[in-house]
């Protein structure tokens, strides 16, 4: 079996079919969900822990993610602009 991480638990748990039908069939429990985003982010949960362990990760996209991307091309294209900004 594989192990399950989402974006985010209330996502997953609202929004992405494939979880919620699986949950509503009893194929999984709500339990089956290791870990999400944050949790991994912040090291409350390790993730992967062998080479040989299978993972799912099911993203159904959160506000945050856009953020933090639109977020890193800004700065990349800042850097661009004033390569001796030492940023």
């Amino acid at each position: 079996r594989a192990s399950l991480f989402v974006d985010t638990r209330g996502g997953a748990l609202g929004e992405a079919g494939d979880i919620v039908q699986a949950i509503a069939s009893g194929a999984i429990d709500e339990a089956a969900i290791q870990a999400d985003l944050a949790e991994l982010c912040r090291g409350d949960h390790p993730g992967r822990r062998t080479a040989e362990e299978v993972t799912v990760f099911k993203s159904v996209g959160a506000a945050i993610e856009d953020l933090v991307a639109a977020e890193l091309v800004y700065e990349r294209l800042e850097r661009s602009r004033d390569p001796g900004s030492g940023r």
